[in-house]
Order: structure tokens, then C-alpha cells, then sequence
């Protein structure tokens, strides 16, 4: 695997990556899982002809949570109401997120970080480089968009409305001394060709000197499931 990288920091006032074991209320991961900085990295730059790899989260601010209450909505917007909307503006309403008869809100707790900071390390992994087609290409897009602010649409630092400022990191920037055994942590999702079920993929996470190594050379030991889970995108 190519040893470049790029580097991008990302940061926010709050932050949320549920552990998949709570069922109803949310309670965060201590730190950012590989596919949360992934998707990080699509927001900003994505191509259907490469996957962004993570190799490393670097944890720059002290692990600190805080409960949160608030109304979660129950129900989805279905796009042929958005596309009426759209057409017939006037016809717009709004879901109200109260407690109220009228509403469609559930009061849920939610267990967030707060006050958060990541350097996010990847590479961009090629389905079919070519002379033209190369990593180097996709890191040097990388750049000069986080230089400039570009995204395709807001990063979010878990939940949506958890949004991420990004911008390239000060090599002076230090990750935290904290060890913390996170335990069990999604890594990533297979996602299979239509009627066959896609896979979630975990590994034993560890903040180690507030770093998490990510690498999926050393986080996904099956040599079938990591060859498996790189050939694969959520949108192709």
C-alpha cells in the first residue's frame, strides 16, 4: 500500500459516533471510527474511481462527554414531497421536532464529546490506477480544496447537525497522552451488489497516547474481508 498520505484537521463543538450496542438513546465512541473519517473525507473530496483509506486519528483535545436532550423526529421526508415543495413552494410544511400532539418528536438523551479535534491520515486507494489515474492525482484535489474551503456538502462530526469546521493541520499540533481501550468499534461496511446483505465490519480499537491506528493492514488481520471491504464503494 502507498505510504502518502494527506492530513486534514477536523474540529467542532460537539461530537457524536453512537456505539451500535445502545439501542434507543445515544452514547458516543470516545473518538472518530474509520468510517466516520472516511465519510469526513467524501464531504470533501470523492471520486468514483478511489476509496479514501484511514490510517490514523489523531485525538488533539481531551476526551469529554455531555448529555444532551433533545426531540429526534420519528418520521422521513419522502423525496416526492420534497419534489412538490419544490414545484409548489406554498405547500411546504415543516416536521415540528416539539413534544406536543401535533409533533412528531421523541424526547432521546444523547451522550456526546464536546469540544472536539482530529487529524484525520488516509491515502486514496485506486480501483484501476493508470499513467494518468494515480494517487498522487486524488491527493493534490485533496489539498487544494481543504485549502480553499471546498466541499461538496458539510462534513459532520457524527450526527448532522454536529457540524465540522476542516482546514490543513499545524505540523506543531500534538495528539493527547490518554490511553483509552475503546473496545469493540465499527471499522467500516461492505457494501454488496443488490440482494446479497451488506456486512459491518468491527475491531478491537485502542487510543493508544491518543492516537488510533487504523491501518486496515493491522485493524483487519482476515486478508479476504480487508481485500473484500477495499474493492468495495457505497456508491457505486
Amino acid at each position: 500500500m502507498s505510504q502518502a498520505y494527506v492530513r486534514v484537521k477536523v474540529s467542532g463543538d460537539f461530537a457524536c459516533w453512537t456505539r451500535p450496542e445502545n439501542k434507543v438513546e445515544r452514547v458516543s465512541y470516545e473518538c472518530m471510527t474509520p468510517s466516520a473519517a472516511r465519510n469526513i473525507l467524501d464531504a470533501i473530496c470523492w471520486k468514483p474511481e478511489m476509496r479514501w483509506v484511514v490510517t490514523r486519528i489523531l485525538v488533539l483535545k481531551p476526551v469529554r462527554f455531555q448529555s444532551i436532550r433533545r426531540n429526534e423526529l420519528q418520521s422521513k421526508i419522502a423525496p416526492g414531497a420534497v419534489r412538490k415543495w419544490m414545484s409548489d413552494p406554498g405547500s411546504y410544511r415543516p416536521l415540528a421536532a416539539g413534544a406536543g400532539e401535533d409533533t412528531d418528536g421523541t424526547p432521546r438523551n444523547t451522550l456526546a464529546l464536546r469540544d472536539v479535534s482530529y487529524i484525520i491520515e488516509a491515502f486514496p486507494h485506486v480501483y484501476q490506477p493508470t499513467a494518468e489515474d494515480t494517487p498522487i492525482k486524488y491527493m493534490a484535489m485533496f489539498n487544494r480544496r481543504v485549502e480553499k474551503g471546498q466541499c461538496f456538502h458539510r462534513p459532520a462530526l457524527g450526527c448532522r447537525e454536529f457540524a465540522a469546521a476542516f482546514e490543513l493541520p499545524d505540523e506543531s499540533e500534538k495528539p493527547v497522552p490518554d490511553t483509552i481501550p475503546i473496545g469493540r468499534m465499527l471499522y467500516d461496511i461492505i457494501f454488496r451488489n443488490s440482494g446479497q446483505d451488506n456486512r459491518a465490519i468491527f475491531f478491537e480499537a485502542v487510543l493508544q497516547s491518543g492516537i488510533l491506528d487504523t491501518h486496515p493492514d493491522r485493524a483487519i488481520p482476515d486478508e479476504a474481508i480487508r481485500k473484500e471491504l477495499l474493492a468495495c464503494s457505497s456508491r457505486h
